[in-house]
């Protein structure tokens, strides 16, 4: 594993100098990267999005059909939340607190109906997307505590930012505190981690989205494998887009 790792170190640094030669394509790198987290983020959730929309919510465009507001309006929520966890990440060296994962529900849920960001799901929903078990709601306040705390712990800072990574994630989707976005929260998490540690973002695509689920029933080092592969391909995909 720890040649894997020192595969994407090699690959991030080939990407990184790359962008460093021509300011215009990295803007442009920049601008197809964030339209595919998003769409691919979505897609996760069994939400397939309209790439035109997607450009035109993330160019602050206004819909005429009032159908699609909810739509862009959820669109520039994750590109608010996206921003702040870049900043969080690249700003300090603090463990995420309760409040900021809160705070991540808050922004996407921002302006949508029906919708109660940072608050704590009051029961099991019957139909729901994901599939894995779940905490009981009157645990999640306990166990989203316990989470915040293990991961100020020794053993979690000593893990490679990787296996960080998967082992938050893992557990936060174990409790899954939220009715709603639950799970971009959790992959927003994922990504603070990689981010802090000098990393691009992962992107997990929409095709490894059955494989993503029963991942969430299974273990961390799952997921660890699927987020290492999915950075694996994405960064191959970036360099071979860059040409020599």
């Amino acid at each position: 594993m720890r040649t894997v790792y020192f595969d994407i170190d090699d690959k991030t640094e080939d990407l990184k100098h790359r962008l460093t030669r021509d300011k215009e394509e990295a803007a442009r790198f920049e601008e197809r990267f964030e339209v595919s987290w998003i769409f691919h983020e979505n897609a996760i959730e069994g939400q397939v999005m309209d790439v035109f929309d997607l450009k035109a919510a993330l160019d602050h465009a206004t819909g005429d059909d009032g159908i699609l507001i909810p739509t862009y309006q959820r669109i520039r929520n994750h590109k608010t939340a996206i921003e702040t966890v870049r900043l969080a990440a690249t700003s300090s060296s603090r463990p995420p607190a309760l409040n900021f994962l809160k705070n991540l529900h808050v922004i996407l849920t921002h302006g949508l109906a029906g919708q109660q960001g940072g608050v704590y799901r009051r029961e099991i929903p019957i139909h729901r997307s994901y599939f894995h078990d779940i905490a009981a709601p009157q645990r999640i306040p306990a166990l989203m505590s316990k989470l915040v705390q293990d991961l100020k712990g020794k053993e979690f800072r000593q893990f490679h930012p990787f296996r960080q990574a998967a082992e938050a994630h893992f557990r936060f989707m174990s409790v899954f505190p939220f009715d709603e976005d639950t799970g971009k929260v959790g992959r927003l998490l994922l990504n603070f981690y990689l981010i802090r540690a000098g990393y691009y973002p992962v992107i997990i695509p929409d095709v490894e989205r059955q494989r993503y689920y029963e991942a969430l029933r299974v273990s961390p080092e799952v997921i660890h494998s699927i987020i290492v592969e999915s950075m694996e391909r994405q960064l191959d995909a970036a360099i071979r887009a860059l040409g020599a």
